[in-house]
């Protein structure tokens, strides 16, 4: 196969996974507006609205290095098109759902399925030479950004029209990119790689946080993982309590917030799917790592002060160009020392701790709030950051030993 086919062939499978992954995403952000009033009219409380993300967060975290695992075993195709097909179905039983039990058992699908994104980054791996890692990780990062826009302005709009018609469309987009993926998705990971046995799969279940008490990574990988539990908390809180925030201290309603996510979101988007890669060729990974998470400190640091609502319009683009220059840049570095042979198991572990992140960082947030002081979470999270940052510039000659072009 001549060089221009193979480039094509490649940047269709790029194509895939950013719609598999964006898919997965907007399955979340969709809801942000939508399921607090559905599981409302259900007779839920507010605690178990919490208990219903807090699930869909739970199973992320169990199943991420489980469907790693087993991408490295049988391969990335067939883990990503099972990941379609199973959104496309726990959307449907949500759709259905005429009880708190049945919404359960749908968000529990949800985040079941939604544990692939370690094997879309595993695609990326398997398909970008190390220099490329960033800009490839960028292509992920903006699906997450993409899906912030897309996702609450597109729950609200169709919960105009129906109240369970966002599920439906999810249903429907996740089955036609099953169909696309179905027919032009290619095995990415290489055929002579060795494959992990059978009898491995058992460890796999070990939630990794439990794995770093047991000493199973070896040292510079756990360092990774806790610094991903770490940078990922912190920005939970402004996914889970920057709504909460807008009402109580400004009185926005749904869709105020829905507006400023995103708002947020065109930001990411824009930083990762745009000039991402030409910054990480003229600044380097470390670089661009250290300034977007002192952006993020910094914005969501400035929270506290905020006089009036429309100040998060001039706050948000700071969080967000730091989201999209400190992620992608970090994850790009944890690639650069994983095996090829293990990318598949290791990229799902870092999302399993990012997963284990966001679960700590929303409930964290929600303990910390209160009446008196609203602020409270944002001032944590800005220092959570700043103290992460703050290990991985201590911790870098270790963690970053043996990687080359590193500046």
């Amino acid at each position: 196969m001549t060089r221009e086919p193979l480039e094509r062939r490649r940047r269709l499978t790029f194509a895939v996974v950013f719609s598999t992954v964006l898919i997965d995403f907007v399955g979340f952000s969709v809801l942000i507006p939508v399921l607090p009033l559905f599981a409302d009219r259900l007779g839920a409380t507010s605690l178990q609205i919490g208990w219903i993300v807090s699930l869909y967060a739970l199973c992320q975290l169990l199943f991420l290095p489980v469907w790693g695992w087993v991408s490295d075993r049988i391969g990335r195709r067939p883990v990503l098109l099972m990941s379609l097909l199973g959104t496309a179905i726990s959307f449907a039983v949500l759709a259905a759902a005429r009880s708190i039990d049945a919404v359960y058992a749908a968000r529990a699908l949800a985040g079941l399925f939604a544990a692939s994104i370690g094997t879309a980054q595993a695609v990326v791996t398997d398909l970008t030479p190390p220099t490329e890692r960033a800009s490839g990780m960028g292509l992920i990062g903006a699906a997450f950004g993409v899906s912030m826009v897309l996702g609450p302005a597109l729950g609200g709009a169709l919960a105009t029209l129906h109240e369970e018609a966002p599920f439906y469309a999810i249903v429907i987009v996740a089955g036609a990119n099953f169909l696309l993926a179905w027919r032009a998705l290619p095995e990415s990971r290489a055929a002579g790689l060795p494959r992990p046995p059978w009898r491995d799969l058992a460890k796999s279940f070990v939630p990794t946080p439990l794995r770093l008490l047991a000493r199973i990574q070896d040292r510079r990988i756990a360092l990774f993982l806790v610094l991903f539990f770490v940078f990922f908390a912190a920005f939970a809180v402004v996914e889970a309590m920057g709504t909460l925030f807008l009402a109580k201290r400004f009185g926005a309603d749904v869709l105020d917030a829905a507006l400023v996510f995103a708002w947020i979101g065109l930001f990411i988007a824009g930083t990762q799917a745009g000039p991402l890669g030409r910054l990480v060729d003229w600044f380097g990974e470390v670089r661009l790592l250290v300034l977007g998470f002192a952006l993020m400190a910094v914005g969501i640091a400035a929270v506290a002060g905020v006089p009036s609502y429309g100040w998060f319009y001039a706050i948000g683009p700071v969080i967000a160009v730091g989201n999209g220059l400190g992620f992608p840049s970090f994850t790009s570095l944890f690639t650069r020392v994983c095996r090829a042979e293990e990318a598949g198991e290791l990229l799902g572990q870092s999302n399993s701790m990012a997963t284990a992140g966001r679960i700590v960082g929303a409930v964290g947030g929600g303990a910390l709030m209160s009446e008196r002081f609203l602020a409270a979470p944002f001032l944590a999270s800005s220092a959570l950051l700043t103290l992460g940052l703050v290990l991985f510039l201590a911790l870098r000659p270790l963690l970053l030993r043996g990687i080359e072009r590193l500046r």
